[in-house]
């Protein structure tokens, strides 16, 4: 039912289209993905923790969409782990970059890096939105996970000893987490839209987030963006420690 929800979404923004297939292995962690939605499936050692992670975009104050919508996709499989993907109108080149990084077997552990770059192709300056769209279905289940924001770049989420950890350089200028398919209906409404920078700490339920990067873009300039997000069975005491630093400063500001 979530798929079909999310699907008949994009579909009435997109209509139907053939996409291409991509599929990086690594390690213990295998990941599937389009020229369509991007990233639908994450398998570390056997168990898919991803439903689906997807870029979006505004210029000025036009709607948001997928950047699959600037059309002229080009799927590029570099190696078995990693796969650069684009699109292209007139006024702007999106693409991404995705590396996989497998851990050892039964070790629960898997990481994605990220590079993106948006070029704007035009003799104008660029007013540009970006948005990276996150739903993860920790231990393949929609229900039960919590997450909150740790600080200006990294979003975590959780379930039971299953985590996600979301990090970007720089740091994104705005951020969601909600209930699906609340974020997906916001970037999907038609009209311009910037995300809430509530609410954290959230859950249990079906969370999901995204983070916003508002940015002027020089003429025939290019904003380059990285990121990192990682899949571990057992927190490390660091990523425990970093949680609860976390949580406790938000604490702090509330009681203030």
């Amino acid at each position: 039912m979530k798929r079909i929800i999310a699907l008949l979404g994009l579909v009435s923004l997109v209509g139907v289209a053939q996409a291409v297939n991509f599929t990086l292995t690594d390690g213990n962690a295998v990941v599937d993905g389009d020229d369509s939605i991007l990233l639908y499936n994450w398998f570390t050692d056997g168990v898919d923790d991803l439903f689906n992670q997807d870029y979006y975009y505004r210029i000025g104050l036009n709607p948001e969409a997928q950047v699959s919508t600037l059309g002229n996709p080009v799927v590029n499989q570099i190696a078995a782990n990693i796969v650069n993907v684009s699109f292209s109108n007139a006024m702007v080149r999106f693409d991404v970059t995705f590396t996989l990084i497998g851990g050892a077997p039964a070790s629960g552990t898997s990481d994605i890096g990220e590079i993106v770059r948006v070029q704007n192709l035009t003799a104008q300056p660029l007013d540009f939105h970006l948005f990276e769209y996150d739903d993860f279905d920790l231990n393949a289940t929609a229900g039960g996970d919590s997450a909150a924001l740790l600080n200006s770049s990294t979003i975590m989420q959780w379930e039971n000893l299953t985590t996600a950890m979301v990090g970007t350089v720089p740091p994104f200028d705005r951020w969601e987490i909600d209930f699906f398919p609340n974020i997906l209906a916001k970037l999907t409404d038609g009209v311009a839209d910037d995300l809430s920078n509530m609410t954290s700490p959230f859950g249990p339920g079906d969370a999901t987030f995204a983070m916003q990067w508002n940015r002027t873009i020089v003429p025939n300039g290019t904003f380059i963006m990285s990121k990192n997000k990682r899949i571990e069975v057992v927190p490390e005491p660091a990523t425990l420690a970093a949680l609860g630093l976390g949580l406790a400063a938000l604490a702090r500001r509330r009681r203030k």
